[in-house]
């Protein structure tokens, strides 16, 4: 008898693991679909007749359809909950991609990526607040930064598989499409939905067996379950909450402030234009040649592409092995070394060491810059978030994270002609110190914290840092 129970409170333990990483690995499609997207550049330039410029132009509409789908999840995930948008995405994401790698014309492939981003907006936003809220406080960090580590896997194995893909585009999508049935017939049936957006939906004893589905002991759950309860009273949410309680804003204000600045140091176009950067300091020493403009470098590619699975796997091995806040600070301050070593090579500009040096100093800021971004956008954002508030700040933090990309991508190229990638560099130096100030002295430590408590001390101390005094206390 005690060796029965004793294995079905193992089965307990583990089961919302299960569902975890089954959330996290319909992330692969979306990885999947860009770095396809990204591998095969020179393939769809002779198909469709463009200019290589052309394709890249399909992120900014990757990114587009994700500003699109963020606006419109916030609304829908509130309405519906986190499993049915979850579920949804992932069909949107499966089909899209299938379409737009058999796209018989330019246009077709535009809106198939532009779906395939919508797809990927609701996704990562009710994704991030569904695993967050199921995972236990101890190993949060860990749960929700596996979303990034699928969507990097994805990613690489586009890159692996490209030939594959630019040859038997038929192959490609019946395969993804038999391995993707599974994991759908197998979410569908078995994963629950949040017990914090049932609590929030009322349905309090729905709520309650979820929680001992989830957790070891039931009086654990119904500790749970009080805390959530006490989190939820109140008739303000979402944009109400927004607007008559001073402290979410101001909650909100910091996300977004640390957001912005985030991608201001260079944390998402650095990765993005690595090769071009490449391409700009070889040309300046002069070790470029005419024609390597134009060409794909696909041992950099590569590079990058396991550099940032890499650093997926490394943040979410971590993050709550040292702390969230801290594996930030410490990707922020490796960042700003690697700039610093960036402006130099700029200044020596020695053309038989420094193409090597140049490029292996941005896969590693490219490494530091996948942790931060992972820690902050799966991990931090929800975390910090309160209840009745989570989808809409969400939203609107994520709405401002994918503006913030696009603005980078199209200034890169107007600042790079005008004013030069020292002045660049230069400001990512100084974004980057403003940025670990913010980090060191607005964000709270949230390792180990449960999420109800604190909801519960930032609003009853008015102020994010308060975490940090009750964890002192």
């Amino acid at each position: 008898m005690h060796m029965k129970q004793s294995s079905t409170n193992n089965h307990t333990k583990y089961q919302v693991y299960i569902y975890i990483l089954t959330v996290a690995v319909m992330c692969t499609i979306f990885g999947f679909n860009l770095g396809a997207l990204i591998s095969t550049k020179l393939r769809l330039v002779n198909i469709f007749m463009l200019e290589i410029y052309d394709i890249d132009s399909m992120i900014n509409t990757f990114l587009l359809g994700a500003f699109v789908g963020s606006f419109l999840c916030g609304r829908l995930i509130a309405q519906t909950g986190r499993l049915q948008a979850i579920l949804g995405a992932f069909i949107i994401g499966v089909l899209g991609h299938s379409t737009s790698a058999m796209s018989p014309t330019f246009s077709t492939l535009f809106i198939s990526e532009f779906a395939v981003g919508a797809a990927f907006g609701i996704y990562l936003l009710a994704s991030t607040c569904y695993v967050v809220e199921l995972a236990p406080s101890s190993n949060r960090g860990m749960c929700s930064t596996l979303i990034g580590v699928f969507f990097c896997l994805g990613l690489l194995i586009a890159f692996l598989l490209r030939n594959i893909i630019a040859q038997s585009n038929i192959m490609v999508v019946s395969t993804v499409i038999v391995l993707c049935i599974p994991v759908l017939l197998y979410a569908y049936a078995r994963l629950p939905e949040s017990p914090r957006y049932l609590s929030l939906s009322e349905s309090s004893d729905r709520a309650l067996s979820v929680l001992i589905k989830l957790r070891n002991k039931n009086s654990e759950a119904a500790r749970e379950l009080a805390a959530i309860n006490e989190c939820v009273l109140g008739e303000d949410r979402g944009i109400n909450l927004f607007f008559k309680s001073s402290v979410y804003r101001s909650v909100i204000w910091i996300l977004l402030s640390t957001a912005l600045l985030i991608f201001f140091q260079g944390c998402a176009i650095i990765p993005l234009m690595t090769s071009e950067l490449c391409k700009i300091y070889n040309a300046a020493v002069g070790a470029l040649l005419p024609h390597e403009r134009y060409e794909l470098n696909y041992i950099l590619i590569g590079s990058i592409f396991v550099g940032i699975l890499l650093a997926s796997v490394f943040s979410s091995y971590l993050v709550d092995k040292i702390g969230h806040k801290a594996v930030m600070l410490g990707a922020c301050m490796f960042n700003e070394v690697l700039l610093l070593f960036l402006f130099i090579l700029l200044s020596l500009m020695n053309r038989q060491f420094g193409p090597y040096a140049f490029a292996f100093i941005l896969l590693l800021f490219a490494f530091s810059s996948v942790i931060l971004l992972n820690v902050f956008i799966t991990t931090l954002l929800p975390e910090l978030l309160p209840l009745k508030g989570r989808e809409f700040g969400l939203s609107v933090c994520l709405i401002t994270c994918y503006a913030a990309i696009m603005l980078c991508l199209y200034l890169f190229s107007r600042i790079m002609h005008n004013l030069g990638i020292q002045f660049m560099i230069s400001f990512f130096v100084i974004i980057g110190a403003i940025q670990y100030v913010v980090l060191k002295v607005a964000i709270p430590e949230t390792k180990d914290q449960m999420l109800e408590q604190m909801e519960n001390t930032i609003f009853n101390e008015r102020s994010l840092k308060a975490i940090d005094k009750k964890l002192i206390q």
